[in-house]
């Protein structure tokens, strides 16, 4: 394992936890319940971000609903951001 994948190892926990206040703020909120459902985990392979299964609609839209796609805009606008400053601080 060189350097890097060891920073990375290290600063995953701290990762997922600022992926999930993204995800957590910029989530559509109706009732609450997805909101509150969202989790993001770190594990040997990466992240796992779990939410109910209506998620997927909120974020891949349906016939009657047009798609709101907060976790790839996070994944997208965020991600890389907040893994450089977390490697960096370990």
């Amino acid at each position: 394992m060189n350097e890097i994948e060891e920073a990375l190892e290290k600063a995953m926990p701290s990762i997922a936890r600022r992926l999930l206040n993204e995800l957590v703020v910029t989530c559509p909120v109706d009732t609450g319940r997805l909101k509150n459902s969202l989790k993001v985990i770190p594990t040997d392979k990466g992240l796992l971000i779990w939410m109910v299964d209506y998620g997927m609609f909120v974020e891949f839209g349906t016939f009657k609903q047009r798609p709101n796609p907060f976790v790839r805009n996070a994944l997208q606008t965020k991600l890389a951001t907040i893994i450089k400053e977390e490697i960096m601080k370990v």
